[in-house]
């Protein structure tokens, strides 16, 4: 996700990287903050200890900007690079089909 933002290509990427450097946290805590506040309840990549593989879910609240609903599973079973580069992805194409006006409220 982080080679996605470096390049401020559009207003949405750069009003994310605008709170970002102005927040003065790290990559992950400030991203799971700021999702947090647009709707992203959570999302993480889970061991799951029978099996030694994982899963990747994003769970969303209600109100949210991306007009989700309840929790997506994005891949189960998977190695843990596999699980966070769908992770990482599913993201991505959230953000990048969300619209600048409904960042800014």
């Amino acid at each position: 996700m982080r080679d996605y933002f470096s390049n401020l290509d559009n207003d949405v990427k750069r009003f994310i990287h605008s709170n970002y450097i102005n927040s003065g946290m790290d990559y992950f805590n400030f991203m799971d903050t700021f999702l947090y506040s647009y709707g992203i309840i959570s999302f993480n990549v889970v061991t799951n200890i029978d099996n030694n593989k994982y899963s990747s879910y994003i769970k969303f609240s209600d109100n949210n900007i991306f007009n989700e609903t309840g929790e997506i599973t994005i891949a189960t079973d998977v190695s843990s690079d596999t699980a966070e580069e769908r992770l990482a992805n599913k993201l991505i194409t959230l953000i990048h089909f969300s619209n600048y006006d409904d960042w800014v409220r």
